[in-house]
């Protein structure tokens, strides 16, 4: 079992302070050994890697980022909130969150531990899934209860799909804590496309890249199981909508079939009216200026 703090997150420390069974064997010992140095060298390796690379991508490319006026002010007046990406989207993420402190999740497996470490590197603090992912939603909850100003950055399809059809952890996350959710999206208008199930995008140097931020949307923690399904709908309609408009806006307002070929034949194209973006929920959703009397930040003003 970790020996971590209850409810923090445990990060690169997981395979530190996790007791692991003993191998049977010499053979099981030795290849334990060499699995063990090939992936503290990757943890080393990939973040300076991934640095360069991004480094070249935006220095050469034109970028539009709504994020920090709509994010960052919001989460300083409101408190904590829950941010929802596509997984398609992972190689962007930790340049797009940077230096924000924010809070994710990775699986236990070699690609959890490789992940972490670049996440680490990029100020993000990380719980360890993997089969306790039931377990951890719990310590995450709590964790946003108990510290103010706490971020979460979810990959809402991961970790293995379905592609673009999102699963519940987030709207848990809001619902359990009181948190808003937002919905983000950054596409490029050049990409190379991973043979992975969901097609992990790699955007390349000299490119367009928009990334754009649409919330808050909120969820009362009181709510019934009809009410917060009908929310899950809603919410991942909202993302799927958001991001055929980002990338139609990067590509000069192109459809590419490749971008929707995942979509569910739920989705609705042209479900916000003209003009605007996002549709609302709940009275409460895509205001900046005031919170429902049940969130995480009426709390903390009560108290």
């Amino acid at each position: 079992m970790p020996i971590t703090k209850t409810n923090e997150p445990s990060g690169s420390q997981y395979e530190k302070t996790t007791q692991r069974r003993a191998p049977s064997t010499r053979a099981r010992r030795v290849k334990r050994v060499i699995n063990n140095g090939l992936e503290a060298f990757g943890c080393l390796v990939l973040p300076l890697l991934y640095r360069c690379y991004i480094f070249i991508v935006w220095s050469t490319s034109r970028t539009t980022d709504n994020y920090a006026e709509r994010y960052d002010p919001f989460t300083q007046k409101f408190g904590g909130l829950v941010a929802m990406i596509w997984h398609q989207e992972v190689v962007t993420a930790p340049h797009i969150f940077r230096d924000r402190k924010v809070h994710t999740l990775a699986s236990l497996n070699t690609m959890g531990r490789l992940i972490t470490a670049l996440l680490e590197n990029h100020d993000f603090r990380v719980f360890r899934g993997g089969r306790r992912k039931r377990i951890v939603l719990k310590d995450m909850i709590r964790y946003l209860h108990q510290n103010p100003d706490v971020v979460y950055g979810i990959t809402v399809d991961g970790s293995r799909g379905p592609a673009r059809r999102m699963k519940r952890g987030s709207c848990l996350l809001a619902k359990g804590s009181g948190a808003p959710l937002f919905a983000v999206c950054t596409r490029a208008r050049h990409c190379l496309y991973a043979p992975s199930w969901d097609e992990t995008a790699v955007p390349l140097p000299f490119n367009r890249i928009d990334t754009y931020a649409l919330g808050p949307y909120w969820i009362d923690p009181k709510c019934d199981s009809e009410t917060f399904d009908a929310f899950c709908t809603h919410i991942e309609q909202e993302l799927l909508s958001l991001t055929d408009f980002i990338d139609r806006k990067v590509k000069n307002g192109r459809i590419d079939a490749r971008v929707r070929k995942d979509f569910p034949e739920t989705w609705q194209a042209d479900r916000w009216p003209e003009g605007t973006l996002g549709t609302p929920f709940t009275e409460w959703d895509l205001q900046y200026e005031n919170a429902p009397p049940w969130s995480k930040a009426s709390e903390s003003a009560s108290e």
